[in-house]
């Protein structure tokens, strides 16, 4: 992944800023084209806690220290462990997701669901299964975390459902223009980290 700021010195600012750019694109994409309708609910309520992991080699200790601090607050829905440093390719992270899942199952049943987003998904799609890549396309590396007694509250079938009107409404709206609002906060990555990185230098 290009731009990617290793000096520690830049920790606060680039965790400050990874935290911004996920926010955007939570603010913008999920919830102002529609496609989430528990994830509106649950910003709308302060039930949504992000945290920016500032390694380079992400490893599942530090998310599953993530996961019990979420699932230690019962009003904590959602989670976003974001990794600005992290230069793994789509492919790497869904496995590193896999190790994290693993990990999680090994010490009892999940309190949280994880999903993988990464910058690099899939540009196109053209069927409802296709765009859940191409949309989950987040400025950084990130891991969704939701907690796993509500999406059992769900009644069946829901999830899919929410899938095929996605399809729908992107499609009718224009994935031009989705494809232009996520590119456009990729932009805003690649620039805002590409100034931390020049401020440091002597």
């Amino acid at each position: 992944m290009a731009n990617s700021p290793r000096a520690a010195g830049s920790g606060g600012a680039l965790a400050a800023e990874a935290l911004r750019l996920n926010a955007r694109y939570v603010d913008e994409v999920v919830v102002g084209w529609g496609l989430c309708p528990w994830a509106d609910r649950a910003i709308r309520e302060g039930r949504v806690r992000r945290r920016a992991i500032l390694d380079e080699a992400p490893a599942p200790g530090a998310v599953l220290a993530f996961v019990d601090e979420l699932a230690a607050a019962p009003d904590l829905a959602i989670g976003f462990a974001i990794f600005p440093r992290a230069s793994l390719s789509a492919q790497g992270f869904d496995a590193f997701a896999e190790q994290v899942r693993r990990a999680d199952r090994a010490r009892g049943a999940p309190a949280f669901l994880v999903a993988a987003f990464h910058p690099f998904g899939a540009d196109t799609f053209g069927s409802a299964p296709q765009l859940v890549s191409f949309v989950r396309r987040t400025p950084d590396p990130t891991l969704q975390l939701v907690r796993a007694s509500l999406l059992a509250r769900l009644p069946p079938g829901a999830s899919d459902d929410v899938g095929r009107e996605n399809f729908a409404a992107v499609s009718a709206r224009g994935p031009a223009a989705l494809d232009a609002l996520l590119r456009d906060i990729r932009r805003d990555r690649e620039e805002s980290y590409a100034r931390l990185a020049a401020a440091e230098q002597p």
